[in-house]
């Protein structure tokens, strides 16, 4: 069973090196390297060159810079193998990763995408801590009501799963999030399954796409990619003949409108903002609204803080 290391570059030369021998020192030999190189204006044909004798590492070259959500489609797209994973250029796996996770999708045959736990690390690497977030789905509950970050690395999918979505979506206004959007669509395809190990090395520096001064702008791009699955759900039950499809639509409803809600304040959008509180009690959202204001007395300014963080 082949696996395919899916890794979509841009200007993370200083780290590449690393991410690519961390693919290279796997316990699981039957594997590919699929790189994209997003237009980088780095040391990336340098680091790459050192590379080059190797067949199992493809290397494809965007012609000009476009964009994260582009790189990652494409890698999915460019893939042979029958199991995926993306792996970071400034991360790196752990040397049993894909091992664990072959033997874990053979196992787990109705799964679309199986996820691990993985180390938090500084620039350099070293450990800072257990990541706490990546966990199990309760029992259910579909991740797209979550919004926890329950799925995170190392995300593995099977590639006869992702042909069945939509694929990664091309329109994504700050084109970040990706990932996400990647595990809404697999969550439409199959099951999820949780593997309680440590496989991936996840690196925290001030040039992460989704760290530091770009973590606003991933959130505001999740708003967005909720909406949209939410969306995509809902038609999908309406024609559906599923006994419980009037349930889950409610469900979907009512989670469209909280994340338009929150959108729209943190864009500043004000009579949309305006406009989505005023209805949203009529949208499924009632019980969100007590429950949230019950909380206020106990959580005061930091409760309004957490919601509304990225304005």
């Amino acid at each position: 069973m082949l696996f395919s290391v899916l890794m979509s570059h841009y200007n993370n030369a200083r780290f590449l090196d690393a991410a690519i021998k961390s693919a290279l020192d796997q316990s699981y030999p039957n594997w590919e390297i699929i790189l994209v190189d997003d237009g980088s204006t780095d040391e990336f044909e340098d680091v790459i060159s050192s590379f080059k004798n190797d067949k199992r590492i493809k290397v494809y070259r965007n012609g000009t810079n476009m964009g994260c959500a582009y790189s990652k489609r494409k890698c999915v797209e460019k893939s042979t193998g029958d199991i995926a994973g993306f792996l970071d250029p400034d991360d790196m796996l752990h040397p049993d990763a894909i091992k664990i996770m072959i033997d874990a999708h053979i196992q787990k045959a109705s799964c679309s995408l199986i996820h691990s736990t993985h180390y938090v690390c500084d620039e350099a690497l070293a450990i800072i801590r257990i990541a706490e977030y990546p966990k199990a789905l309760p029992e259910n509950t579909p991740y797209l009501l979550l919004n926890d970050g329950s799925i995170h690395h190392f995300a593995t999918f099977k590639k006869s799963c992702y042909d069945k979505t939509v694929g990664i979506s091309l329109i994504n206004k700050f084109d970040k999030a990706v990932d996400q959007d990647l595990y809404y669509l697999l969550e439409e395809t199959g099951s999820i399954y949780f593997v309680n190990e440590l496989l991936y090395y996840y690196r925290i520096h001030q040039g992460g796409i989704s760290t530091y001064q770009n973590t606003a702008l991933a959130q505001l791009a999740h708003y967005d990619i909720i909406e949209k699955a939410c969306i995509r759900r809902i038609n999908k039950l309406k024609t559906s003949n599923e006994a419980d499809a009037g349930y889950w639509i409610k469900k979907y409803k009512t989670r469209y409108h909280k994340m338009h809600l929150f959108n729209s304040y943190c864009q500043k959008k004000w009579v949309s903002f305006i406009t989505g509180l005023i209805t949203y009690p009529f949208n499924g959202g009632l019980k969100n609204i007590v429950s949230y204001l019950k909380k206020i007395p106990k959580e005061g300014t930091s409760l309004l803080k957490k919601s509304f963080a990225h304005s």
